[in-house]
């Protein structure tokens, strides 16, 4: 008998609430685990250093802050994840986030589907040198 197919748990990193709790209706119904939403920079941080995650949606924009260390907490444990916004982000994102797929807001069940499924079946990478 193959192995039970574990459930994909996907890390949510989002400041706003009603956006917070779309997302995790979202995840519901595609039948993912939610890890968060964390709303805060350090709660982001805590989740990405010490959960079981298998791809992550970072919001950029974090109250006065953006989301750059826990990107980069989730790059080193080489786990997939994409930034989400309603702003651009030309000249902010650092040019170690370049390649980092971005989810433009207002997005849309299928887009989240298809984004996350993408990053679910991309091989592993090495963390950054």
């Amino acid at each position: 008998m193959p192995p039970a197919r574990s459930i994909p748990r996907i890390l949510i990193v989002e400041d706003s609430i009603f956006i917070g709790l779309a997302l995790q209706d979202m995840c519901d119904s595609l039948g993912w685990a939610l890890i968060g939403p964390a709303v805060t920079i350090a709660d982001g941080m805590r989740l990405a250093r010490t959960e079981a995650i298998d791809a992550a949606l970072l919001d950029v924009a974090l109250g006065d802050s953006e989301s750059w260390d826990i990107a980069t907490i989730l790059q080193q444990r080489a786990i997939p994840f994409a930034f989400t916004t309603g702003h651009a982000l030309a000249g902010i994102l650092p040019a170690r986030f370049a390649a980092t797929p971005i989810l433009r807001k207002p997005f849309r069940m299928a887009g989240i589907e298809q984004l996350i499924g993408s990053l679910l079946a991309a091989p592993a990478s090495p963390p950054p040198a």
